[in-house]
């Protein structure tokens, strides 16, 4: 096994990184990272062993495509059998090994099983089994590390090389364990009806590898990918790095590719280990925005509200990939910075309306009754509904009234006008004066 061990260091001193590494990032939790190795080769058949890769590579993703020179790989086996404790000891049943215990006790003997409390061995000199509490351990002394067992993932490669040399190879798999999402940073100024936006990349990564100066690119969209159910490990608390802006500034130049859209860092980036990192998305924004109330019929609480058009005169007009925007607003006393809520928007393309929900309105109160139902006839119900909006704030408030109808229905006795939203829903629109009520009404029969 240390031959083995001796092989494995040698071939990986070997290997030798020639040309750009990239990554690319999905939402979906996985990527595909692409990197060039330069092969030191003996003529014939042989063993190849890699372990600079990934814990959470899909061994079926692996594309091995040599640049120059040429050479045939007949096998590749995945080998994730990590050593440990238990795992050792478990290959070390039927042999000889040595205990001290924490008394300055020896035993010396045959190893007969091992389960998480107790070990169990047959004493060398006196052929007696002996039991042994596992937390009175302080030594167990083995003679060698079992074969077929690997310190670090690798992937070990059966391959026949035409002649001894260098064999420049592109080198590309599939991982899980990596992915990004935006979050976006507004500033709401309700009087200006404006809203300053930034936007920042968050990546996580998880897949036990880390990547070094390499190029990156991240793919906005839902890519459609076959999810096989796994556990997810433990992981322990992610370190944070926020990428500084200064100097020569790196950016994401965006394009649209295939039926998504993809952003590629303008410098090389490491992403370590048990990272969390930070990167700019685009600069900052001052876009046009406006206030929105939302009051679904039945609920108790009015939704507050800012949309605004993702468009090229709204001084945006670029496609936002999805995330959670976090909305805040200057107080005026003391210029700080207050947070008024967050939401999640969905992949936004260009030219589209963006509506956020920051929460529910504290002075806006609002009421549905149904006042009289009735039954003309069979199959047909006709209701007096009633919609009382109370607006106790110190300004005037615009309120959209959503309410749900199914079946073949039809609206009368309006007191004021609606608009058709959709084949089950219609829309009231009402302004309501600071420290004012309204009341909406209708009459809706529904032949079911």
């Amino acid at each position: 096994m240390k031959k083995h061990c001796l092989i494995i260091f040698f071939l990986m001193t070997i290997i030798l990184i020639w040309s750009q590494d990239q990554v690319t990032i999905y939402n979906n939790d996985f990527s595909l990272v692409r990197t060039f190795l330069d092969l030191k080769l003996e003529k014939g058949l042989q063993d190849f062993y890699l372990d600079d890769i990934p814990s959470t590579i899909e061994a079926n993703s692996v594309i091995i495509n040599p640049q120059k020179n040429k050479f045939s790989i007949f096998a590749q086996n995945y080998e994730y059998d990590l050593a440990n404790t238990e795992k050792i000891l478990q290959k070390y049943i039927g042999k000889e090994f040595k205990i001290k215990t924490k008394s300055d006790e020896f035993f010396s003997g045959i190893l007969q099983f091992t389960d998480g409390k107790t070990i169990g061995l047959i004493d060398d000199a006196t052929k007696e089994l002996i039991l042994i509490n596992r937390n009175e351990i302080q030594n167990i002394n083995l003679a060698e590390l079992p074969e077929n067992f690997f310190l670090k993932p690798t992937l070990h490669w059966r391959l026949n090389a035409p002649k001894k040399d260098s064999y420049p190879t592109e080198f590309s798999y599939l991982c899980s364990g990596m992915e990004w999402e935006v979050t976006y940073n507004a500033v709401w100024n309700d009087e200006a009806e404006e809203l300053v936006l930034n936007s920042w990349v968050t990546i996580e990564n998880r897949t036990g590898k880390a990547f070094s100066e390499v190029k990156l690119k991240l793919m906005a969209g839902d890519v459609q990918k076959y999810q096989k159910m796994q556990s997810r490990g433990h992981y322990d608390l992610l370190s944070v790095e926020r990428a500084v802006s200064g100097g020569s500034e790196a950016k994401f130049e965006e394009k649209a590719f295939h039926d998504f859209h993809l952003y590629t860092l303008s410098e090389k980036v490491s992403i370590n280990n048990k990272q969390t990192k930070q990167l700019r998305l685009f600069p900052t924004k001052e876009i046009k925005a406006n206030a929105r109330y939302e009051y679904v019929t039945n609920s108790k609480k009015v939704k507050s509200q800012i949309e605004f058009v993702n468009s090229e005169k709204n001084e945006l007009g670029i496609p936002l990939p999805q995330g959670i925007v976090k909305v805040y607003k200057q107080d005026v006393e003391d210029d700080l910075l207050e947070f008024i809520g967050e939401d999640r928007i969905n992949h936004t393309p260009r030219k589209e309306e963006v509506t956020l929900t920051t929460g529910s309105a504290f002075d806006i109160v609002a009421e549905t009754k149904e006042l009289d139902v009735r039954k003309p006839a069979k199959r047909i119900k006709e209701t007096d509904m009633k919609v009382i909006l109370k607006n106790r704030s110190q300004q005037d408030k615009t309120i959209t009234v959503l309410h749900s109808l199914y079946g073949d229905w039809t609206i009368f006795d309006e007191s004021q006008s609606y608009k058709k939203e959709s084949a089950n829903k219609i829309e009231f629109e009402i302004n309501v004066k600071a420290g004012a009520e309204e009341e909406i009404s209708w009459t809706q029969r529904i032949n079911y």
